[in-house]
């Protein structure tokens, strides 16, 4: 009687997960039987945009507290410097370059400090 009881808690906690996961939305679909099974719908633009933004977002905050660290003379020295190093110097380099988002962010954490 044990194993049976394992059992069945075992299939409800399943059960619960997929409708755990079905009640976001789902797919109806039918598979090779003929029988319409309901698959969960994955939003994966959702899933994926909010990381890549907040990562911008710390880059360019990153980037502009730089630049207020450093100031401009200092800031555009050492982007001189990797411009004249490796590829992937000058490719950090074109990514750490000035930008009107990066200046604007360093204004305002001037007016902060």
């Amino acid at each position: 009687m044990d194993t049976a009881h394992k059992s069945f808690i075992q299939r409800q906690k399943k059960l619960n997960k997929k409708h755990r996961r079905l009640a976001s939305g789902y797919v109806n679909r039918l598979n090779e039987n003929g029988v319409i099974e309901h698959r969960p719908s994955r939003d994966y633009l959702r899933l994926t945009l909010a990381p890549f933004v907040i990562l911008v977002a710390f880059f360019f905050a990153f980037k502009a507290l730089l630049l207020t660290h450093l100031g401009d003379a200092d800031y555009l020295a050492h982007l001189a410097a990797l411009e004249t190093g490796n590829l992937t110097e000058q490719v950090g380099a074109r990514l750490m370059s000035l930008d009107p988002v990066t200046q604007f962010l360093a204004d305002i954490a001037a007016q902060l400090v």
